[in-house]
């Protein structure tokens, strides 16, 4: 039996398939022990005649034309049906593979006798949770809470699993159709594993007309799509905390981030009025105060405003969210006998000054812009719990295709003054250690040069992923390491004014690139 089947559904792609079909073919694993699937959904370029021709040339590639349906989810049904192998493994056609994804899948499926494996994705200009691949992980189930984070349908399937319960993609011309799919799957398979080591799938962010995933929603249909994964949710799951978690997923996610920060503030102004009264109408239809308890302090504050029928007041706290920003800066580097540790301190800011809250007795409170004022009362202010949960985890990227990791990281909270007296601001210390290994992950770094950057999230709030910068504010030198071919970390070095003001930041790239330990 082959081991894996790829299914791949084709629209119009013209030269954006040339990645993907390169690293079809060229993976590591034999070409007896895969098949690949092309479903033309009716193409009109020069796409068709092209797998035909790929097809007469490999025969592992199989290619079947069909009339256009408008959506991905009857080629890929389509794809299942005609597929021989042991796992089915769903590829968007301007998307590619690292090498060896394929064997690695199958490896790991078989090892954990997994129903579905989730390997790693890079997103190339599209947001991946990073939670999901802190680390390799097998037998997961809904009780984890990253597992419905990423739920498009760049996974390995056992096909016996879809066959015996059904799990079809719904068809036509819809959204979320890879949300029903998954979560079906998620509720049956008897196994789940994670592999978080090595870069399985580029997710490729293609902007233009004819790319589902950018076409501007329509608020009514959108949101019914939602209302049926609700649906399935409710069938599936028993009424209890684990059902109000799993389904206060879509509630942060597809309703209350569409109504804040620079989501909301980015759209056409002729589509916010409409979003905005379609999500409250299914706020108010299909959620209560359970969700409150899944919620960080930022989006229970958007999701009072948007339960009272406030939209101004949503809008103020959109356009506050959308201008911060995180501030990140290097404070120590040492070195160690195969990497280096590093003190990072963040903090996030307004154009107003730093993010603020005030103290009121033993109780945190947050100091809203003026555009909020009389909004929100004392009660819907208080982050003190909300504290306890800030983070700022160290990351790395590669300038090379993207790949990302999370370093182990502790971070601490301290306070500093801010604004007017009695006012304070977070500033967040993480310390993480980085070498050519991974820890968390198990992932070898490929030789080439790295950037560090640090995700920070104070009360919930969570202006996005920023470079370190080597030195205290206002410096601007982004950190960027290079791993040698043999495995050495090596920082850039510092010159000029940033070597005169932070001497012992300098000697230290000093120490590490002359590769003396610490």
């Amino acid at each position: 039996m082959l081991k894996v089947s790829v299914i791949v559904p084709v629209y119009n792609p013209g030269a954006h398939i040339d990645d993907c079909i390169a690293s079809l073919l060229g993976q590591t694993l034999a070409p007896e022990e895969y098949e690949l699937i092309f479903v033309d959904d009716g193409s009109t370029d020069e796409t068709p005649a092209r797998l035909d021709a790929l097809a007469a040339e490999r025969p592992h590639v199989r290619v079947k034309h069909i009339e256009n349906s408008g959506w991905p989810g009857r080629p890929r049904n389509l794809g299942i049906e005609m597929a021989e192998g042991e796992y089915v493994y769903f590829v968007d056609n301007d998307d590619w593979l690292g090498k060896d994804a394929l064997r690695r899948l199958c490896g790991r499926a078989e090892r954990d006798e997994a129903d579905i494996v989730i390997g790693k994705v890079v997103g190339e200009g599209k947001f991946v949770a990073r939670s999901v691949f802190k680390r390799d992980r097998k037998d997961v189930t809904l009780e984890w809470a990253p597992l419905v984070r990423l739920l498009t349908p760049h996974k390995l399937f056992r096909r016996s699993l879809l066959d015996e319960h059904a799990i079809r993609f719904p068809e036509g011309r819809r959204r979320l159709e890879d949300h029903v799919f998954t979560m079906h799957a998620y509720f049956h398979a008897r196994s789940i594993s994670v592999l978080a080591g090595y870069p399985c799938y580029h997710w490729v962010l293609r902007d233009d007309a004819e790319n589902a995933s950018v076409i501007e929603l329509e608020p009514v249909g959108y949101f019914g799509n939602v209302r049926e994964v609700l649906d399935l949710i409710d069938e599936h799951m028993e009424p209890g905390p684990l059902r109000d978690r799993v389904r206060s997923h879509w509630y942060r996610g597809k309703m209350l981030g569409r109504v804040g920060g620079r989501n909301f503030m980015e759209r056409d102004p002729a589509q916010k009025r409409p979003l905005y009264e379609e999500i409250r109408r299914l706020a108010l239809e299909r959620f209560g105060d359970e969700v409150n308890a899944y919620l960080a302090f930022n989006a229970r504050a958007r999701s009072r405003l948007l339960r009272a029928g406030d939209y101004e007041g949503l809008d103020a706290l959109a356009a506050f969210e959308a201008g911060l920003r995180t501030e990140a800066a290097l404070v120590e580097l040492e070195p160690d006998e195969d990497g280096v540790a590093l003190v990072i301190e963040s903090r996030i800011m307004s154009d107003a000054g730093p993010l603020a809250f005030e103290r009121d007795g033993d109780r945190l409170l947050w100091v809203p812009p003026d555009a909020l004022a009389g909004r929100l009362d004392a009660a819907a202010r208080e982050a003190t719990e909300d504290m306890e949960r800030n983070y700022a985890d160290v990351l790395i990227t590669s300038l090379k295709d993207g790949t990302e990791y999370q370093l182990r990281t502790e971070s601490e909270t301290r306070f500093e003054p801010a604004g007017d007296a009695g006012q304070v601001t977070a500033v967040l210390t993480s310390r993480a250690r980085m070498a050519s290994r991974v820890a968390v992950a198990k992932a070898k770094l490929r030789p080439g040069e790295w950037t560090v950057g640090v995700t920070a999230a104070v009360a919930g709030f969570t202006p996005g992923g920023v470079p370190v910068q080597a030195g205290r504010w206002p410096v601007r030198l982004p950190l960027v390491v290079t791993v040698t071919g043999d495995g050495r970390l090596v920082p850039p070095r510092l010159r000029g004014e940033v070597a005169r003001r932070f001497p012992r930041v300098t000697r230290a790239f000093r120490r590490v690139r002359a590769g003396a330990p610490g």
